[in-house]
């Protein structure tokens, strides 16, 4: 059984560092290098894949995530992104009285283990934002946007996995 990581970029990896230094490259911000050590540690410790659940994924899609993740000499394996769940039809056609339409992120994590769930034994949720369903609290790690993921954070996600 997989372990798999949704990760969130913005607030997650994409920190109040870059305004400080600015570096860029093809790609656009580079993230600061504290998360990313920290990510890399969650993998090294758990073997976990990673699924994009940011909305880096709209603009970049899974090719471009996977390059980038590529060519930044990033930490692990990005496999697959979250399906988009809200589509121009749902939008024209939301029920504003859904609750469930308060968790945009949660669904689309949900889309993707309604299809792949029964090759996962582990996942967690990694995001600044709490636009998750009910059912996924106890799988949910929220960053601070300013600091991302931090080496407590690191620890508490690497013992949500390997549990």
């Amino acid at each position: 059984m997989r372990k798999v990581i949704f990760l969130d970029i913005d607030g997650v990896l994409n920190t109040k560092w870059w305004e400080r230094k600015k570096p860029v490259d093809k790609y656009g911000c580079i993230f600061d290098p504290k998360c990313v050590a920290n990510l890399e540690k969650i993998i090294a410790r758990t073997g976990a894949d990673i699924v994009i659940s940011s909305s880096w994924k709209i603009c970049m899609g899974l090719s471009g995530l996977q390059a980038m993740w590529k060519d930044r000499g990033l930490p692990g394996k990005v496999v697959d992104i979250t399906p988009d769940i809200m589509s121009d039809e749902m939008l024209l056609n939301v029920d504003l009285n859904n609750k469930d339409m308060l968790y945009n992120r949660g669904c689309e994590v949900k889309g993707w283990l309604s299809k792949h769930g029964d090759e996962v034994g582990s996942y967690v949720i990694i995001d600044d934002m709490d636009d998750i369903l009910p059912e996924q609290q106890s799988h949910f790690l929220q960053t601070d946007p300013d600091v991302g993921i931090t080496k407590f954070n690191a620890e508490c996600i690497i013992r949500l996995l390997n549990s």
